[in-house]
């Protein structure tokens, strides 16, 4: 079922679009049910998702994790960033061998450690690398 998904929905608009249709003719009255049914769909493509690239599920991970942040920025429950760790990592096209202290991949991370809802917001980068210098 998931893999039908992103065979019918390659790109990352047309899923959001297609997930935001969903939650608008599903949970109609159940607005605190849309952030959890997003949860739990963010696990299950982080966990069971096969079918896609490392850097298509990120996108895909990215954009269920953003569509979160709005509903709970919607319901006002944007939790309080005094529990807010965060890791950076640089951008990959800064990663340089005379650097080795950059070679390393990871990724950035944001994790609030307190609440019901544990959220783990790992963001897609914006830029691309493009070889122009």
């Amino acid at each position: 079922m998931c893999s039908r998904f992103f065979i019918d929905f390659p790109g990352v608009m047309e899923q959001q679009r297609k997930i935001q249709s969903y939650l608008r003719n599903h949970f109609i009255g159940e607005e605190r049910t849309k952030y959890q049914y997003l949860m739990t769909l963010r696990r299950v493509v982080n966990d069971s998702t096969v079918c896609l690239m490392e850097h298509e599920r990120r996108q895909t991970l990215n954009m269920i994790t953003v569509l979160a942040l709005r509903i709970l920025g919607e319901q006002n429950v944007i939790p309080n960033t005094d529990h807010v760790t965060c890791f950076y990592q640089p951008a990959p096209y800064l990663t340089d061998h005379s650097a080795p202290y950059m070679a390393e991949h990871s990724y950035c991370s944001y994790y609030l450690p307190q609440g019901s809802s544990t959220l783990l917001y790992q963001p897609y980068p914006l830029h691309t690398q493009t070889g122009l210098v």
